[in-house]
Formats: structure tokens, sequence, C-alpha cells
């Protein structure tokens, strides 16, 4: 019997966790409501319904959050339990997960999501999107030449190295 290639193991799981966190972020993005001086999660029905077609794994994180008040520290804590639930020893060996939080990869894929979302952030604020928009066009963007050089000299930069964001104002 042949073993997975912990590499391939170690990639997939920075895909993963990735998502969830970018799922978490597409959900607060859109689905968080000021009510009496609190944040409260509020993903209606139909949409719940969508993600649970399109996204099953991920209608778990919903359900922890959804009609629930919220700030930070608690999305934080919900989507680290729910990743170690889901993730650690699970689908993936208990030293893959804390390797992933520590990784350059997964600092990287979170800092480019948040630099997409800043750069586009009035085009997504335009309409209510889909989570399988925000990927289509979170993919889109990224596969541009421009922002894949950009990843490249970060990848290769030596700490403390300042390089500027990538500039493209194309929406994918």
């Amino acid at each position: 019997m042949k073993k997975n290639n912990p590499n391939k193991a170690f990639t997939r799981a920075v895909e993963d966790i990735s998502e969830v966190f970018m799922f978490d972020q597409w959900m607060r993005f859109y689905y968080i409501f000021e009510e009496d001086k609190k944040l409260t999660v509020k993903v209606p029905d139909e949409i719940c319904s969508q993600i649970e077609k399109d996204y099953p794994a991920l209608k778990g994180l919903v359900d922890l959050l959804n009609n629930e008040e919220i700030d930070q520290q608690k999305s934080t804590a919900t989507v680290c339990s729910y990743i170690g639930s889901r993730f650690d020893g699970t689908k993936y060996s208990s030293r893959i997960v804390p390797m992933v939080f520590d990784s350059k990869d997964f600092k990287l894929e979170m800092y480019i999501f948040n630099l997409w979302i800043k750069g586009h952030e009035s085009y997504l604020e335009s309409e209510v999107m889909s989570f399988n928009d925000w990927k289509s066009l979170y993919s889109g963007w990224r596969d541009q030449d421009e922002v894949k050089n950009y990843i490249t000299r970060l990848n290769n930069a030596q700490g403390g190295a300042h390089i500027q964001p990538p500039t493209c104002n194309t929406v994918q």
C-alpha cells in the first residue's frame, strides 16, 4: 500500500484550512449585522441551503456561528476549533495542522487573500456574492501575471524586505 506524499498532504491541508478562513471572511463580509451595539451573524436560510449544497463541509461552520453574537476573538476561536475538529488527527495527521498554521505558505495565502479583499472591497460590496463567486474572482485575480510575479517576489524575499503589492485594477 502506497503512503501519501507528506508534501501533498501538507499542500492539501494548506488549501483546506485556507478555504475555511476564506469562507469565514466571506460570511462575515456579508452576514454580520449590528443589533443593540452587538454584532450578530445572520445567514439567511436560502443561503444556508445553498452552502449545504455547494460546500457541505463548511455548513457546520455556519451552524456554529449563525444567529450568534460575534466578535473577533469568538470568530477566531470558533474557526480554529472547527479546523481542529475537522482536520487535526482526522483528515490529516495531528502534526500537519499545527505545521500549516506556522507555515509561510499559509501565512502568504492569507496575506494575498486579504490583499485581494482590500483591493476589491468596493466591488465586493456592490452586491452580495456567493462564496463560489468569491473563489472564482480570487482565483482569476491570483492567476494574473502581475500577482503571480508578486507572490514569487514575496516567496524569494529576505526577512524585512518591502515589496510593493501588485497594482492591477482588473476585477477578476
